[in-house]
């Protein structure tokens, strides 16, 4: 009996979620690239951006970041980021690309390769399709930031070898913005039934 009275919990838990929740999209308030090879160059306002590496010694990685101060306390059902992937150079797709959390804040307009953020926290991501949307499963992390338990320094996007490989990618600056799309239990419903229940598997 007991088995099937949390059953019929976990399922309402379930069921709540996808009743309830909400779906938002966001656009960054940062994006830019920073290259290796020109260390103190600051690409913040560009149109484009790249991931990848031209030679040894020549990376390119992407930062990103959202304003996700309206959504604290809120449960994240899932969250993804979308970049439009135009074109490529070299031997693409590639492998070992990695998403990343950043280690401290950073700004658009100042960041560079000199002075770009270390990174906190990263895990392996599948190359893109060309001329298609990238989408990039961010839930933990968006997660963790709108509970206050990590800050919101963004994300960066870099490949870890040195294959001649990379792709190209619009900015908020461009054509297509990238995104990130929220679905979300709003804060106000952790107040109701539904958050009661759900406090009983945390």
């Amino acid at each position: 009996m007991l088995k099937i009275t949390v059953l019929s919990i976990f399922i309402l838990v379930i069921f709540a979620s996808v009743a309830f929740a909400d779906q938002d999209t966001l656009y960054p308030t940062d994006d830019a690239d920073v290259w290796q090879d020109v260390p103190d160059l600051n690409r913040g306002t560009e149109q484009n951006f790249q991931v990848g590496c031209i030679s040894t010694g020549d990376w390119r990685n992407v930062l990103i970041k959202f304003d996700l101060s309206a959504y604290s306390g809120a449960t994240i059902i899932n969250a993804t980021i979308r970049l439009m992937v135009f074109a490529s150079y070299g031997d693409f797709p590639t492998d070992e690309i990695y998403i990343c959390t950043n280690g401290t804040d950073w700004d658009e307009l100042t960041v560079t390769w000199n002075n770009k953020p270390g990174l906190a926290e990263f895990n392996p991501i599948t190359a893109p399709s060309i001329f298609d949307w990238w989408e990039i499963d961010v839930t933990g992390w968006v997660q963790d930031i709108v509970d206050g338990t990590d800050p919101n320094y963004g994300f960066q996007i870099i490949k870890d070898d040195t294959d001649y490989a990379g792709f190209t990618m619009r900015t908020k600056e461009g054509t297509i913005s990238p995104e990130l799309v929220l679905e979300y239990v709003p804060v106000s419903l952790e107040r109701t039934t539904f958050g009661r229940i759900k406090s009983l598997f945390n």
